[in-house]
């Protein structure tokens, strides 16, 4: 069943309700001659598109942009769970103890004054009380954008670090491209919250430990800028602001960390399985490459090996790892956000990894592969910024955009099978106002669902 119409779905819903009852009421002389019907949908107002014999069973994470709650619902839009603070977030990720982990906005000014910068993560009980908050915001590091939470209960984040201009000049940066004195880069740090206000950090990987340059022989990283598992200190669109990695994602079967960078268009893969000190090396590890770069896609003229004709990411968000299943065509699900004037696409793409997480050399001219196996576009749901999608269990793929202010499902033959509309009311009252940074899927059967005892 699907249908559009968002004013008149609730009576024509109640209407063939009771022509149901009535029905089965004269053709039921007894309970032997009862006949079976099936159970009626009714969905909020807000639910626009709802095939529901296609469509995911599962319940979805909403976090509004900058809102202070999140909130669990079904797909019939019912809100089933909500974690709030004073905070304001971005995004959340559910545990498997029914709490909700965030990264939320401080407010301070402390000179990192980069959108996307978060500069604490909280954790919220099922009992909606706050047990654990920690920051990391200061005038030279900041917590920002994502996080991702790991099998053994700690936090992956992203943090900016700044570096000033005399060692941004001894690492081989041409000094007539520094802007503000600094530079402002990224490195990833492990998490490991403790009592209620604490955190151990215990592992780290920093890209200024993985630089190259051939601006100037006298200064360090001096090389070959085509080596793709570095990165070329000189690159950069955005003056002081120099990768903006604005989406983390792990990959548990791989132990691998994919880095979403905005301003490089393209996205990177590193190696988690090694120490921090292997991580500020390029030895050591599972690959016996440190903290290199094992692979990256979308944008080769950062490595000297394409053109602008093959670029194909434009300052996209949300890369995940799909895998080699059944429910993939290729490795990576990633929003790109301006793919073009005034659309956005989704792109799914199948680079070649081994089971043990083993990628091919980097190509020497242009992506590899050079175009997505699978894409969606839309002018519905373009997002200049922020935005993401999700491969699901079904195999669909569950798509939030930011400006669009929906969250779609849409299948392998783009065809929308569900879509949450976060700008209609329901009741008189707009709760969620907002489709957020990026959504979540959790099935039914997830730890974190059955904990809060739905």
């Amino acid at each position: 069943m699907l249908f559009s119409n968002r004013e008149n779905y609730k009576l024509i819903s109640r209407i063939l309700a009771l022509g149901f009852f009535i029905i089965t009421l004269y053709s039921c002389k007894n309970d032997d001659d009862a006949i079976a019907i099936a159970p009626q949908v009714i969905t909020e107002a807000n639910i626009t598109v709802y095939n529901q014999d296609e469509l995911t069973d599962d319940y979805v994470l909403v976090s509004p942009f900058r809102g202070n709650s999140s909130f669990l619902i079904d797909r019939q839009g019912t809100i089933l769970q909500r974690w709030s603070s004073t905070e304001s977030t971005f995004m959340g990720y559910l545990r498997e103890d029914g709490s909700v982990v965030r990264p939320v906005i401080t407010g301070v000014n402390n000179g990192i004054t980069l959108g996307g910068k978060t500069g604490a993560i909280e954790i919220i009980d099922k009992n909606n009380n706050q047990i654990w908050k920690w920051s990391l915001d200061t005038a030279t590091e900041a917590l920002h954008h994502d996080i991702s939470l790991l099998p053994n209960g700690n936090i992956l984040a992203s943090v900016w670090v700044v570096k000033d201009r005399a060692a941004c000049i001894a690492n081989g940066r041409d000094p007539n491209s520094i802007v503000e004195d600094r530079l402002i880069i990224d490195k990833v740090i492990e998490i490991q919250p403790v009592g209620s206000g604490q955190a151990n950090i215990i592992w780290e990987w920093s890209l200024w430990d993985h630089l190259v340059q051939n601006f100037d022989a006298s200064k360090l990283n001096f090389g070959a800028v085509s080596n793709g598992n570095l990165f070329d200190i000189n690159l950069s669109t955005e003056g002081i602001n120099y990768t903006h990695v604005n989406g983390l994602n792990y990959i548990p079967s791989l132990n691998q960390i994919v880095l979403n960078s905005r301003v490089l268009n393209e996205f990177l893969i590193i190696d988690h399985d090694l120490s921090t000190q292997q991580a500020a090396s390029n030895i050591g590890g599972r690959y016996n490459k440190g903290g290199e770069i094992l692979y990256r896609w979308g944008n080769p003229m950062n490595y000297t090996s394409g053109t602008p004709m093959d670029q194909q990411l434009h300052e996209h968000h949300d890369t995940s790892f799909v895998g080699n299943n059944s429910l993939s065509r290729g490795t990576f699900l990633v929003f790109d956000n301006q793919d073009g004037p005034d659309f956005s696409t989704v792109k799914e793409i199948h680079i070649n990894v081994s089971p043990d997480g083993v990628y091919e050399m980097l190509p020497s001219s242009g992506n590899s592969p050079a175009n997505p196996i699978w894409s969606y576009s839309s002018e519905e749901i373009y997002s200049q910024r922020t935005s993401g999608t999700e491969r699901l269990p079904s195999g669909n793929t569950l798509i939030t955009s930011t400006t669009g202010n929906i969250i779609r499902e849409v299948n392998y033959a783009n065809e929308i099978l569900w879509e949450f509309n976060a700008a209609i009311e329901v009741n008189g009252v707009l709760e969620i106002d907002s489709s957020g940074f990026k959504s979540r899927s959790y099935e039914k059967d997830y730890l974190g669902v059955i904990a809060l005892g739905l």
